[in-house]
């Protein structure tokens, strides 16, 4: 007898029965996570043709992701074995059950659904689990998911069918596999926003793990969908009178216009060391404890910044904040977003001047974006594949030892002195992260530490200004030393202050006098108060100021994760949250980030909206962009 070709003989119809079984399981575990969250968040809509249209888009966000995470399924169904196929089903039970209950937690901590915050905590892994472990019973939670997930595999049982015929045949395979395909880039997040106004019924709309993977490579965190906002006219105009000397104009934004005349024979150097994770309280000017000598005894010879504060706590945000000289926009650092080319930028004001322009690091540069950021917007990228294999003695997973990266310096420097152009270096060092390590006998400390590696840093920032004192171009060369954030951004306080504190050191012997400056200025104005001291013209569209040009009563600073947006003037941190929301703290004691809540001051707040409305706003229209 000739075996049967129908498309639908036994064994698919066996399959099919087992698929429909399954999805309606992941159906039904949407639904009544739905259902939950909708009933548990006070100001959902509760009209009828929005509930309908909630529900109606929630179900085809579901089937859109069931369709590409149900391939494992499929996979274990093709394997033909019996005991791995009841597995995967189980394990599919448990996670399910486990992202429900996240996402039903997520919303009632942010009336939101997976977003950019969430992603966010994967970056955060050991907070994020202290905070769980300290604010849920979780073995409790856990072996209710587990329990849970058994009373569904077990009803489960009764209608999956498991033996031969319940496999499937490789051109099934093929139909799943193709479907996804189709109809994933079909579906777009952006639909649910037909819904309803109420912004509850949208985000209960979308499905958990589809938001988490749009937001991960979405890489943002829309500012006017999570926070206070004010018009965009009134942020325009908030702008022009905040700027006070510089110019705003609607369509192009704003413009810093500078026509200064440089005072130096002929035009320096400029040398930016941006320093992995360097706390201000490593240096003994702050209270350090002996890890820093050669820095200790550079604060002597150089022009300090005693009260310079980071605006984020992770590389990206230092980059961004010295070179584009902008508040954090929420969510992902500009330097890893879309469209970030012929921006307004620290490199382009010295460009207009003459300027060569490098960005030189260790490691390599397509890690966070770096290199396709820095050469979007005019440097010249020397990264880890620049570095010949016989110069590299010592590297870990995040690149070579700061030692061999200011080599690369020291000859970048001397290429540009023999074409007779001044150079801008802009320098990004990886030694002071884990794993700690670096070569041997540098040091009086073993590595494998954080102490250790600050200590190597220290030593390695030496030597390079030891051996640059042999070049000729040292004498008209500025170096310009400053931390890209802290080791270490949490604390017992929300937004701790302390943590944000870092050094700023201006080393140019022959060129500025040493001294000491006690103005409260952000990582962000670094760019123009740098300008500044050098008196070169530029037409940026700085945001920052420039330190020595600003009243005492127009100092202010902003602290951020990716979340919570700080903003802090007159001993006042006036924090946004993405809930729309805001307040306001006295800080009582910057040292320890000792703070008292107190009634939010609607100057404050007004300032504070339009600085991240603001940049964030300038960056989304284009307003930024180099003309």
């Amino acid at each position: 007898m000739k075996k049967s070709t129908k498309f639908l003989n036994q064994p698919s119809k066996s399959f099919i029965k087992n698929a429909i079984v399954l999805t309606i399981t992941y159906l039904l575990i949407q639904f009544i996570t739905r259902i939950t969250i909708l009933i548990t968040i006070d100001g959902a809509s509760m009209n009828l043709s929005e509930l309908i249209k909630t529900f109606l888009f929630g179900l085809i966000y579901d089937l859109t992701t069931w369709l590409v995470i149900g391939l494992p399924f499929l996979i274990a169904i093709l394997i033909g074995k019996t005991i791995l196929f009841k597995a995967f089903i189980f394990i599919s039970n448990f996670i399910t059950l486990l992202i429900a209950i996240s996402q039903i937690l997520f919303f009632r901590e942010f009336g939101t659904n997976f977003n950019f915050i969430a992603v966010d905590y994967l970056i955060y892994t050991h907070e994020l689990l202290g905070n769980i472990w300290q604010s849920f019973n979780v073995p409790a939670i856990i072996l209710s998911i587990i329990v849970a997930a058994a009373i569904v595999y077990n009803i489960q049982l009764k209608f999956l069918v498991f033996n031969r015929k319940s496999y499937l045949n490789f051109r099934h395979c093929i139909i799943a596999i193709v479907l996804p395909l189709i109809f994933v880039p079909i579906i777009q997040s952006s639909w649910r926003e037909s819904i309803s106004e109420n912004r509850y019924n949208v985000e209960i709309a979308g499905n958990g793990v589809y938001e988490f993977v749009r937001a991960f490579f979405a890489n943002e965190l829309d500012y006017d969908s999570f926070y206070a906002t004010l018009p965009n006219e009134k942020v325009e105009s908030n702008l022009e009178l905040m700027m006070e000397n510089e110019e705003f104009n609607s369509e192009f934004g704003i413009q810093n216009a500078k026509l200064l005349k440089n005072n130096f024979s002929e035009k320096p150097n400029v040398i930016m060391i941006t320093v992995e994770s360097l706390n201000a309280d490593y240096l003994k000017i702050f209270g350090g404890n002996g890890l820093t000598p050669y820095l200790d005894e550079l604060v002597n010879k150089s022009y300090v910044f005693t009260r310079m504060y980071a605006t984020g706590t992770r590389t990206v945000r230092g980059l961004e904040a010295v070179t584009l000289s902008l508040p954090p926009t929420p969510g992902q650092s500009i330097v890893r977003r879309e469209d970030n080319n012929d921006l307004s930028s620290l490199g382009d004001a010295f460009k207009q001047n003459g300027y060569a322009r490098d960005f030189i690091y260790g490691g390599y540069g397509y890690f966070d974006n770096m290199n396709k950021f820095f050469e979007g917007n005019g440097y010249t990228v020397k990264d880890r594949t620049s570095i010949p294999d016989n110069e590299i003695f010592h590297e870990t997973i995040w690149g070579v030892a700061d030692e061999i990266l200011f080599t690369q310096v020291l000859k970048s420097m001397d290429d540009h002195f023999s074409k007779n152009e001044p150079a801008f270096e802009m320098v990004m060092t990886t030694s002071n992260h884990r794993p700690f390590t670096f070569p041997a006998d540098r040091i009086d400390i073993e590595d494998g530490t954080r102490p250790a590696a600050v200590k190597y840093t220290d030593w390695a920032i030496n030597d390079f200004l030891e051996r640059a004192k042999s070049h000729e171009w040292f004498d008209n060369t500025i170096f310009v030393i400053v931390a890209d954030h802290q080791a270490l951004a949490a604390g017992k306080s929300t937004l701790p202050i302390n943590c944000y504190h870092i050094p700023c050191l201006i080393y140019a012997p022959k060129l500025i006098a040493p001294g000491k400056s006690d103005r409260l200025i952000s990582q962000m104005d670094l760019a123009p108060t740098l300008l500044g001291m050098l008196n070169l013209s530029y037409n940026e569209k700085f945001l920052g100021h420039d330190i020595n040009k600003i009243s005492a009563d127009d100092e202010r600073i902003f602290i951020s994760t990716y979340q919570m947006l700080g903003y802090v003037k007159n001993d006042i941190l006036t924090i946004l949250t993405p809930d729309k929301k805001a307040a306001a703290y006295h800080i009582d004691d910057w040292t320890n980030a000792t703070y008292s809540a107190v009634e939010i001051d609607p100057q404050l707040l007004n300032e504070a909206i339009t600085y991240y409305q603001g940049a964030s706003y300038l960056f989304k229209n284009g307003k930024l962009k180099v003309k």
